[in-house]
């Protein structure tokens, strides 16, 4: 470029050239967020009482869910519910914290929600803490907010 064109590139960004305005990420509902963070509250509370039953509920029951860990992929609810009643049995207890959540509306009845977690599972002699981010997509449904979509990656040591 000659030095006349870079003396008008730098004029014309030293003017104050309008920049494209970036996008804000809405707040969502009071109502659609208080649901979501309760269903999170309550994913959290079965799988430290480990119980099958309560975390069934949390779930879309559909050939659609999708569950991903440590870069494999579960699809359906058929795979998935003998997935997780095996991670239930093999853990004697669970402690799950998640923190920074962030809600995202992507209409009335669904949302995306992400957050810090830190997950630790016992087996009775060692015990396993994985930190990392939760994604889960959510949708509401007749019986409240469910997970249709979960995905989970944690840092290496």
């Amino acid at each position: 470029m000659k030095p006349i064109g870079l003396a008008l590139v730098a004029a014309l960004a030293a003017a104050g050239c309008p920049a494209k305005p970036v996008a804000q990420t809405p707040v969502p509902p009071a109502g659609l967020a208080a649901g979501v963070k309760g269903a999170i509250e309550q994913w959290r509370q079965a799988y430290e009482v480990r119980s099958m039953e309560a975390l069934g509920k949390l779930y879309s029951h559909d050939p659609g869910l999708v569950i991903v860990q440590d870069g494999v992929r579960q699809l359906g609810w058929a795979a998935i519910e003998p997935a997780l009643r095996g991670v239930l049995s093999r853990a004697t207890s669970f402690r799950v914290r998640i923190t920074e959540l962030q809600i995202a509306a992507l209409g009335p009845d669904a949302a995306v929600a992400t957050g810090l977690m830190t997950r630790e599972s016992t087996d009775g002699s060692t015990t396993v803490t994985e930190n990392g981010v939760l994604t889960l997509a959510l949708r509401k449904d007749d019986a409240g907010w469910v997970i249709a979509s979960e995905h989970y990656s944690y840092r290496r040591p």
